[in-house]
């Protein structure tokens, strides 16, 4: 944290997104993150000046001071795999930036050279592995991140409570300039409908995300759930892309969660180049749980986070 206030990630997000429409009105989409943070770091005793793509195995990116004096580099990972995610890479690295950073003067490097280690390093999602104050932290940067390059107005806006398909997937990805995760990602923290987004690999969930609705009536996803051999990423496993244009009805028993099965609107997308698939799955709003066969307890939830910039 850079002085005395602490600044949330919501709020220091929103509080930039309003100068940028002020500057540059509502066709200010897709932000340039890079030009940003030069831009709201130069007046800082320690600004952002140089924001560059590099080799670095094992790491989404990385908000590292200069080791001789008093300024701030950003290094993404520029593997050709991950091109979706660089422009939320650099604002969740911007993030660090305006949240958590130390601030430094030229004390800090009074010997010829900083001492201490301030360094974020900010690795592809490991929950299991993360201390609780590096996941809040991991989180509040993907918080800012999302709502940097993402505002909520004008994403409500762009789906105005349509049904999720490959076309709205395409202009709201293409609008802000982010991954098909994060943009799902986005859709899912906010919507109200019943709704996850499942990412899986070799017919197991590496993590997922259920949207406030769904988590409510009991459907939450577990890392290293089975993905049904009948789901639709399963039977599209040689497909390239989305396996349909808009959601496919399947009935009860294709997909089971701890209150039972239902039926759901299934869409789905399978990356061979990045070994993985997405699905989305919505469910009817006007259910009553209470007419759903109830298969085991709901005591516990396993409600993954993913780095929103995947």
């Amino acid at each position: 944290m850079t002085n005395g206030k602490r600044k949330t990630p919501q709020s220091e997000a929103n509080r930039l997104s309003t100068m940028l429409r002020h500057v540059l009105g509502e066709d200010r989409f897709p932000v340039d993150v890079e030009t940003l943070a030069h831009e709201v770091s130069r007046n800082n005793a320690d600004p952002i000046r140089k924001v560059v793509g590099g080799d670095l195995p094992g790491f989404e990116g990385m908000l590292r001071p200069h080791r001789k004096r008093p300024e701030w580099h950003i290094v993404y990972n520029d593997d050709p795999r991950y091109r979706g995610r660089v422009r939320f890479t650099i604002a969740h690295e911007f993030g660090h930036y305006q949240l958590h950073r130390p601030a430094l003067t030229e004390h800090d490097y009074a010997s010829g050279q900083l001492q201490r280690n301030c360094d974020f390093h900010c690795k592809p999602l490991r929950s299991n592995a993360w201390q609780e104050e590096e996941r809040k932290r991991e989180e509040e940067a993907d918080i800012f991140a999302s709502f940097l390059l993402m505002p909520l107005d004008d994403y409500r806006a762009q789906v105005d409570g349509q049904e999720i398909t490959v076309d709205l997937l395409n202009h709201v990805t293409d609008r802000y300039g982010v991954s098909l995760i994060a943009a799902c990602r986005k859709w899912i923290d906010f919507t109200e409908k019943r709704a996850v987004m499942i990412i899986a690999r070799d017919g197991y969930a590496k993590w997922g995300r259920a949207s406030k609705a769904a988590f409510n009536s009991g459907i939450f996803v577990q890392s290293g759930m089975s993905i049904p051999d009948d789901a639709l990423a399963a039977i599209g496993a040689d497909e390239k892309g989305f396996v349909s244009d808009t959601p496919v009805a399947r009935p009860a028993g294709v997909w089971t969660f701890s209150r039972g099965s239902e039926p759901v609107r299934e869409l789905a997308m399978v990356s061979e180049f990045l070994d993985m698939s997405l699905t989305i799955l919505q469910f009817d709003d006007t259910v009553d749980v209470r007419e759903i066969e109830e298969q085991a307890p709901w005591d516990s939830y396993d409600q993954f986070r993913s780095g929103l910039g995947s």
